[in-house]
């Protein structure tokens, strides 16, 4: 499957009525899935598939999650190189069931904060020393995200790095933690999070060619 599809939404129609693809597709897209598929009606979602730029896959199999763990299985899931494909349960009036809805609020949540570093990640060769992992970005491969699990230690040991970052951010603060770099060991000092979200992610921007490029004045 396409590494980019991180999340993936199975709609489950089973004998839905009155549904609405359109607003179903856009969920969704709202918060961070790029893919969908459904057991059931699949042409009905192509039209708004194109509209919102999300990929139709065939009928598969997904996981009955709920707001309590579906978090800690996307991280397990991405750990693993797998996405996580969510079933969503439509009911008869072709609305989208309540704990579904509570499951996606949870989803939106984490992905409107982090959902960039997820979903471009692929596993990193690095190692942290906290409960969590690395992701390298696909496309822009000096971005390096570390996932933690909360609550977050004092500081944190990065391992593999052959060049001291240009830049280390915690996402979700926007701030710029105090690091260290010495014979390949990255020890970074975190600051505690404003927010309860189970697990937090701060970027490495590695050194680049272009860093070393001096300002041209004229």
């Amino acid at each position: 499957m396409n590494p980019d599809f991180a999340i993936v939404l199975n709609f489950k129609l089973k004998n839905a009525k009155n549904i609405d693809f359109d607003s179903l597709v856009k969920t969704a897209r709202d918060i961070g899935a790029r893919a969908i598929s459904a057991d059931t009606k699949a042409a009905n979602f192509k039209k708004a598939c194109a509209k919102y730029t999300i990929h139709l896959l065939n009928s598969t199999y997904g996981t009955n999650l709920n707001a309590a763990n579906v978090i800690d299985t996307m991280m397990a899931s991405r750990q693993n190189g797998q996405p996580t494909i969510i079933n969503i349960e439509i009911e008869e009036d072709g609305k989208i069931a309540a704990a579904a809805k509570e499951t996606l609020k949870v989803v939106n949540s984490w992905m409107h904060m982090f959902g960039h570093a997820f979903n471009e990640g692929q596993l990193s060769s690095l190692t942290v020393d906290h409960d969590g992992f690395i992701l390298e970005n696909r496309h822009m491969p000096y971005q390096k995200y570390i996932f933690l699990k909360s609550p977050l230690p004092e500081k944190v040991m990065v391992n593999g790095l052959e060049q001291d970052p240009n830049l280390i951010e915690m996402i979700e603060k926007r701030i710029e933690p105090k690091f260290t770099f010495k014979n390949g060991q990255l020890e970074i000092v975190l600051d505690q999070p404003n927010n309860s979200f189970s697990w937090q992610v701060v970027r490495i921007q590695a050194h680049r060619p272009e860093d070393d490029i001096k300002e041209t004045k004229f």
